[in-house]
């Protein structure tokens, strides 16, 4: 198993579109690629206005590297455009077994 988190800003006057997108479009559109099981929406207690960090969960290290090279992950990237502020951060943990 696999967990990625996306750090990114939300712009602040578009916090509101930003989660009704992640809720109607982009969370699902993660749902729905292969090897992405779980999705959360976090943010830190003491986080800056707008910072939020995406947590998915993917069967495989390859299930993900499919996904951030698809059509699907342009796309949503695309439908996102406006929403958040570049550069986003990324961090990428293997689950360790017992």
């Amino acid at each position: 198993m696999l967990l990625r988190v996306l750090t990114m800003k939300v712009h602040p006057e578009r916090i509101a579109d930003w989660m009704a997108y992640t809720k109607q479009v982009g969370f699902p559109g993660m749902l729905g690629q292969p090897g992405c099981t779980r999705i959360w929406r976090m943010r830190r207690p003491d986080a800056e206005a707008g910072e939020y960090q995406v947590v998915t969960l993917w069967d495989s290290a390859e299930d993900l590297a499919r996904f951030k090279s698809s059509d699907a992950m342009r796309g949503l990237a695309a439908s996102a455009a406006g929403l958040t502020i570049p550069p986003h951060g990324e961090d990428i943990y293997e689950t360790v077994p017992d």
